[in-house]
């Protein structure tokens, strides 16, 4: 679940000092309305309780989402200049808990080092046109009943995939898999990620497929 710190704030309105409640860990695959939260662009708003004008605030965290193995941590646009210096500073802030915040989370991505909130939304953005995509591709292919293969999130994103492959059933190999993403992509061509998937296909010199989490 979110962990939360708490840090003290100057409002740039009026001055006042006061103490505000931030997120410092936040599990996009569980805290869901923090999530929402990211993706709005409300993560960072405070309100000034003495002239309740809007406060936008960043202090750095650390997001995780295990299923979609992405790990981040997101600094203060601020920071890039000394990005170096941060980079080092929070990597020796999580070090000492790393095992046990990351223990049995499948993690295998690096992690990204993101400055600025709207870098971890444009990710986030990215990931939900990509999820949205997969659940048509993936409706699809259950009406002709096929079976679904993790891809790796990593490689997905790296080559704008599905975040599934479809496969038939009894059946694992490249051209199986090229066989049913080409049957699904003929039914329905707006699916320009199922088109990409066909042609990362296409380009595996082997009849196995190295970007599927088995």
């Amino acid at each position: 679940m979110a962990t939360k710190g708490v840090f003290r704030i100057e409002c740039p309105h009026c001055g006042e000092s006061f103490d505000a409640d931030f997120w410092t860990v936040v599990r996009g695959d569980r805290d869901h309305d923090v999530k929402e939260l990211i993706l709005s662009g409300e993560f960072d708003l405070l309100v000034c309780p003495k002239c309740e004008e809007m406060v936008q605030h960043q202090e750095p965290f650390l997001y995780i989402d295990p299923h979609r193995d992405l790990l981040a941590f997101v600094m203060p646009e601020s920071y890039e200049p000394e990005k170096e210096k941060w980079i080092a500073r929070m990597n020796a802030d999580y070090e000492p808990v790393k095992a046990s915040l990351f223990a049995g989370q499948g993690l295998t991505a690096a992690p990204l080092y993101l400055f600025g909130l709207n870098q971890l939304t444009a990710r986030l953005t990215e990931d939900r046109d990509r999820e949205e995509e997969t659940e048509v591709m993936e409706f699809m292919a259950r009406e002709d009943g096929l079976k679904l293969l993790p891809v790796n999130p990593a490689v997905a994103r790296e080559l704008d995939l599905p975040f599934t492959l479809p496969m038939p059933a009894g059946l694992f190999s490249r051209a199986a898999g090229l066989k049913a993403a080409e049957g699904l992509f003929a039914k329905n061509d707006a699916l320009p990620r199922l088109k990409k998937l066909i042609d990362a296909l296409k380009a595996v010199k082997e009849d196995t497929i190295p970007f599927v989490k088995i």
